[in-house]
């Protein structure tokens, strides 16, 4: 091998040598990019859990049970004040997490009608409700303060051969399944609560 040769393989290895170091510190910077990019992602769900709202709520019905009052408390988090008030929508879910899921049978309702039923037994009837009394409308609400809406007994879908007296004799010891969602500039949270009806003027 000339001089020459020898000069040329030598350029060619460290060319090669240079090309892999290269490719290297790409997979590398990769990586890394990648792993800062989950870091990120995991910080701010864990931010986003963080700030997840805190209810406390209150359901007062009267004696008679002909009427209720839901109070809904912003307790929390401390994190959240900087944000001022956030928005709430408050809304009433099934007693039931799958009704309307059955295949619909000849003769039956069909699922959305099932679904669509306020199957609890309380609905809204607070001004800015839906037509069904299922949710109100939005509101904003900040840290430390609070916020009720009226409630009024649900009844028996038409289609069911339940009375109105049997139906909230079954519902009488049933709390209100709600859920809060609540909005505060890009984030959002959905809080599920349960909450138990208390008769007026009992201790």
């Amino acid at each position: 091998m000339t001089t020459t040769d020898t000069i040329a393989a030598l350029a060619l290895a460290v060319a090669v040598v240079a090309a892999v170091s290269a490719i290297g510190s790409w997979k590398a910077a990769r990586n890394a990019n990648g792993a800062a990019q989950i870091l990120s992602r995991i910080e701010q769900q864990r931010l986003h859990a963080d700030l997840t709202p805190h209810f406390r709520c209150t359901i007062v019905a009267n004696e008679a049970r002909s009427t209720a009052m839901l109070r809904v408390h912003l307790d929390g988090p401390p994190g959240l004040l900087s944000h001022g008030a956030i928005e709430i929508t408050v809304s009433l879910r099934n007693d039931n997490l799958h009704r309307g899921d059955a295949p619909q049978l000849a003769g039956t309702r069909a699922p959305e009608e099932v679904r669509a039923h306020i199957w609890g037994p309380w609905k809204f009837s607070a001004d800015g409700r839906d037509d069904t009394g299922r949710t109100v409308a939005p509101q904003q609400l900040a840290i430390g303060e609070w916020t009720r809406y009226g409630l009024t007994p649900t009844t028996p879908p038409l289609w069911s051969a339940t009375t109105a007296d049997v139906w909230q004799r079954d519902y009488a010891n049933e709390p209100v399944r709600l859920s809060i969602t609540a909005r505060v500039k890009d984030s959002e949270w959905i809080v599920p609560l349960e909450v138990p009806v208390t008769i007026e003027g009992t201790p």
